[in-house]
């Protein structure tokens, strides 16, 4: 049963639960997971490597569903 918050209704995700964008480790198969479960995914891009971002993005976009990139300002 989807939970109407502020967050839910800002991402438009149907629960209130966000994927921390753990660098390395929150790929674009996690980050889609997360959102086609209703909440928002979060790509881990902390360290801006193109290639990685290259090849995780489509997957994450892939989802069909809301998704973020967290980013280091100091390393993008």
């Amino acid at each position: 049963m989807p939970l109407s918050t502020a967050f839910t209704t800002l991402f438009g995700v149907e629960h209130p639960i966000a994927l921390a964008p753990m660098g390395g480790s929150a790929g674009g198969e996690l980050a889609a997971a997360v959102s086609r479960g209703g909440g928002l995914g979060l790509l881990g891009a902390g360290g801006g490597d193109p290639d990685w971002l290259a090849r995780e993005l489509p997957i994450v976009a892939g989802a069909g569903k809301p998704w973020g990139v967290g980013f280091q300002t100091w390393a993008a």
